[in-house]
């Protein structure tokens, strides 16, 4: 392996999403307490959370940024007067004052060590807030009268989500449980004590339970498609849900719904009205880059989910728009016939998109982009997508949340349809990243141990696979590398299929022909998702915060540039460079170079003309233009 120092170009193309993603909206008093206003809670992921005070009597609006957290899911208007959050990437508790704008969100502390997030808040019968967490399913607790806060320890000794809580009449604190298995449980404030209340015959079948507040006051739960009203510490049986517990003025207006950038009141007159507003968001972070149709570049940011668009042509960056129902995040994207074809989370939703129509998203023929559908059973995440043999999508992806084994669909857009589904191909993996090797027409997958959202492994080695898609059958399965859990990446060159593996960091070539695993290398990093790509004789790629080369005749690697922030996201790469994501902002890897058309940089490595001295028997010389390039051979790299 060798390292190259020489001038090399990063451009930082700009923030292609500034919208925020919203996450709840209440109704609070202004700072004179004579008047409600509208609060909205917004996350910036890559950047801090904030808070927007609207006013909607006069529209005038009030933002107030948080100094730690990039979101907050707990959040509430509690009997003290004050608005709580609660954060995740911290499980932070932070406090905001409607009587004293002008201090601003303030940080209070994190009650659990071992807590990330805080998902729902609730008050208890001891006027004590109470939160549940990720990622050990606890309970948390602040005192707003003494501010001190507990971690009161694991409502459930297996589960990793206690993401919902809600206060019942008796003022005791019901929790739902989840993922991997579903349950209800009752915490008493004034003993101390909880306990789980689900009916045995439902926690079997469920993978999770759900409370809520009902808008008569009453705590409810859901388990197993079943509802309960939560009563002195019991669940009681009830036909369904009444309406959930809404924000209300003082003046008898309701709010009925809100999202970023507009709210709709209900006045006491029946009459309801939906206005807007804008704030000033400093951007999303971006989640995938990838290749798109006419030569541009396409990307999503993650909550909120939007697809943006670079032209190299005409330099031009742009937001267009959500173009699925859902708003997590694309995982994969795919090219065919001039189509953009992108996957999201969660559900691994289908759409396509064709630039060189208007956008208008909907689900008619006539739309665009064009929702399809979702992959179907086994597909939460996609992680990968391709176009395969007979111009058909191969996705694969996580499995849903509390479940092993991920899936691999086909879409055919002749038919317009998913045709094919397989479930655990690789049995209790995710199917994690796929390759079509046109010279035998199979598909080769690569997998991870992971499983849905609340899970631990259950296997303990990545799989890789070839997949007949006329015999419909694996051809091949074997562990490329003992002791790797993921296979990250995976792409096909001239009958060879070359991935990267962690957490060995492995950079190996699979031999079809001699059935044959050959680590060509090992990265200093771990390789970025799907951030393998090839130009002319060259595989280029994405590790840490380094663009690498390897030349696979050679078996040499070369770490090219590192760039001076981050690499979060790729990957695509054209005649005009390799894109990826930095936070926020989309970046082009360039140098000259790579515009002339060369194999690698000239200067890679220089060194002046001389004779090779003894003791140097393990260095080898490679003739280029700028003199010779001395590169030491080591093995695999």
């Amino acid at each position: 392996m060798s390292l190259a120092s020489g001038k090399s170009k990063f451009e930082n193309l700009g923030v292609p999403v500034k919208r925020a993603g919203f996450r709840g909206c209440l109704v609070a008093p202004d700072k004179s307490g004579k008047k409600d206003l509208l609060y909205f809670n917004f996350n910036q992921i890559g950047g801090r959370l904030f808070l927007l005070a609207l006013d909607p009597d006069t529209g005038q609006t009030w933002q107030y940024n948080a100094p730690d957290g990039p979101g907050a899911w707990g959040f509430i208007y509690a009997p003290d007067q004050k608005i709580y959050l609660g954060t995740w990437d911290g499980g932070l508790i932070l406090r905001f004052d409607p009587k004293k704008p002008e201090e601003g969100i303030k940080v209070l502390g994190r009650p659990s060590e071992t807590e990330t997030y805080i998902w729902m808040y609730a008050v208890g019968g001891d006027g004590k807030l109470y939160g549940g967490t990720y990622g050990n399913a606890k309970l948390i607790s602040y005192d707003p009268k003494t501010g001190e806060m507990k971690d009161l320890g694991r409502m459930d000794e297996t589960q990793m989500y206690s993401r919902t809580v809600a206060a019942g009449k008796d003022g005791r604190i019901y929790v739902g449980i989840g993922t991997g298995k579903g349950d209800i449980v009752v915490y008493d404030p004034f003993t101390g004590q909880h306990r789980s209340i689900a009916p045995q015959d439902l926690k079997a079948k469920a993978k999770g339970g759900s409370t809520q507040l009902g808008e008569d006051g009453h705590a409810y739960a859901l388990i197993a498609d079943k509802w309960f009203r939560c009563e002195d510490s019991k669940l009681v049986p009830v036909a369904g849900f009444p309406d959930p517990a809404k924000e209300r003025f003082r003046d008898g207006r309701v709010l009925e719904e809100a999202g970023d950038g507009y709210y709709v009141l209900r006045h006491p007159s029946g009459e309801t009205k939906r206005s807007e507003f804008s704030y000033a968001g400093t951007g999303s972070q971006i989640f995938h880059v990838g290749n798109g149709p006419l030569g541009r570049v396409y990307g999503s940011s993650v909550m909120p989910l939007e697809l943006f668009e670079y032209d190299p042509c005409t330099k031009q960056l742009k937001d267009l728009g959500n173009p699925t129902p859902v708003n997590g995040e694309i995982y994969s994207t795919a090219v065919l016939d001039e189509k953009l074809y992108v996957c999201a989370y969660p559900g691994s939703w289908l759409s396509v998109y064709d630039p060189s129509r208007p956008w208008s998203y909907g689900t008619s023929k006539d739309s665009n982009p064009r929702g399809i559908g979702y992959a179907g059973d086994g597909h939460l995440r996609p992680r990968a997508m391709i176009v395969g043999p007979g111009k058909r999508l191969f996705i694969g992806s996580h499995p849903p949340y509390g479940e092993h084994g991920g899936a691999m669909g086909v879409y055919d857009p002749k038919s317009d349809s998913f045709t094919e589904n397989y479930r655990n191909l690789i049995p209790n993996q995710s199917i994690v990243s796929l390759a079509h090797d046109e010279t035998r027409g199979l598909v080769f997958g690569g997998s991870s141990i992971a499983g849905g959202g609340g899970t631990m492994p259950v296997e303990t080695e990545a799989h890789m696979f070839a997949w007949d898609p006329i015999a419909r059958k694996k051809v091949m399965d074997a562990v490329p590398i003992q002791g790797d859990t993921s296979i990250r990446a995976m792409i096909a060159v001239d009958g060879c299929i070359y991935a990267a593996s962690t957490p060995s960091k492995s950079l190996f070539r699979y031999k079809p022909d001699q059935g044959r695993f050959e680590v060509l290398a090992t990265l200093p990093h771990g390789i970025a998702d799907l951030s393998l790509g090839r130009r002319g004789d060259l595989i280029f790629g994405l590790c840490g915060q380094w663009v690498f080369q390897l030349d696979p005749a050679r078996a040499r690697l070369r770490m090219l540039d590192q760039h001076s922030g981050p690499v979060s996201a790729g990957f695509a790469l054209n005649e005009g460079g390799i894109y990826f994501g930095s936070g926020v902002e989309l970046v082009r890897y360039c140098p000259r170079w790579w515009m002339k058309g060369q194999r690698s940089r000239p200067k890679t490595m220089a060194r002046r003309k001389r004779p090779a001295s003894k003791g140097r028997e393990g260095c080898e010389k490679e003739k280029g233009e700028g003199g010779l390039v001395c590169v030491r051979s080591r093995p695999y790299g």
